[in-house]
């Protein structure tokens, strides 16, 4: 039978991933060196792999298992920080904790500041940690009930998981106001050959846009990718060239570093909430969904 794995050990392994270092850690956690390496040592014996590189006895550079490892767990690490604050929070009568997540270009939208703001004026009393998540990821947080609520792109085929649609939209292509792109009123995949494009890597998107490129039989040779939506409006309104993205994402931009055209043929995206199917909600976060179908819908 394997050996328990207890949280003195996850603390040390968090510690040491955080700082780099067995000795900031021992300080970070009031331990001397000897226990940090005593907690890692229990831990990798538990586990049955092999956490860090050794040399001397002491762990210096994870291993790839190590690195795996951490970013299975690291919400879970990370969330005993919040014990405590979690304990004040029940003890507070009347008090609600909603853990909601958003892919970044719903994070960083008008809409969701203003159903944030109306929410919590109605709601003073609730207490809401966000947390921003790539579309890959965020099904995996709603399922493992370590989120409440997600905001991201439908459609959701996990079956744990109840899809909410809010607002239909579409993809657009943004780029500076002195791109040679932004006289069209349209761009399509033949338009983007003779120019930088900069992809959205590891998202739904993506492939649609892939699929459209290949459909129409353009070929784009000069390309750059960045997984952040946000960083891919970014790098157009630096001038690195033109992008295709969502509809939200450009909005954090002034008109005066970033344009939108519209994509041709048009690719639909809808945006809405993703719950966990097996956990009611309750009335607080019932609230949260209906003010934020309101926002994006446009109903308000």
């Amino acid at each position: 039978m394997a050996d328990r794995i207890g949280l003195r050990q996850l603390r040390a392994f968090h510690a040491v991933m955080v700082t780099g270092s067995i000795g900031a850690a021992a300080e970070r956690l009031n331990l001397t060196q000897p226990a940090i390496s005593k907690q890692l040592s229990g831990l990798e014996h538990a586990l049955d792999i092999r956490l860090f590189n050794r040399r001397s006895g002491r762990a210096t550079t994870p291993t790839q298992e190590g690195v795996d490892y951490y970013k299975a767990i690291e919400t879970t690490i990370a969330g005993l920080e919040d014990l405590a604050p979690i304990a004040r929070t029940i003890r507070e009568r009347g008090r609600k904790r909603i853990r909601f997540a958003a892919t970044p270009p719903v994070m960083n939208s008008a809409r969701l500041m203003s159903a944030l703001h109306r929410f919590l004026a109605a709601h003073p009393d609730t207490h809401m940690s966000l947390e921003v998540r790539h579309r890959m990821d965020i099904e995996d947080w709603v399922a493992a009930r370590q989120i409440d609520i997600a905001l991201a792109l439908l459609p959701s085929n996990h079956p744990a998981l109840l899809a909410i649609p809010f607002v239909d939209t579409v993809a657009v292509a943004a780029m500076r106001p002195d791109h040679p792109l932004a006289q069209m009123d349209a761009v399509g995949p033949k338009d983007l050959a003779p120019h930088t494009v900069i992809f959205p890597s590891r998202q739904m998107l993506r492939s649609r846009i892939d699929a459209e490129l290949e459909r129409s039989g353009a070929v784009v040779t000069a390309q750059l990718e960045s997984s952040s939506a946000l960083t891919c409006c970014r790098m157009a309104a630096a001038g690195l060239g033109v992008t295709v993205c969502d509809a939200f994402s450009p909005t954090a931009f002034s008109p005066a570093d970033l344009v939108t055209r519209k994509w041709t043929p048009n690719v639909p995206l809808t945006h809405g909430a993703l719950i966990n199917r097996a956990i009611d909600v309750g009335d607080t976060v019932q609230s949260l969904v209906d003010v934020l179908k309101e926002e994006f819908s446009g109903r308000t």
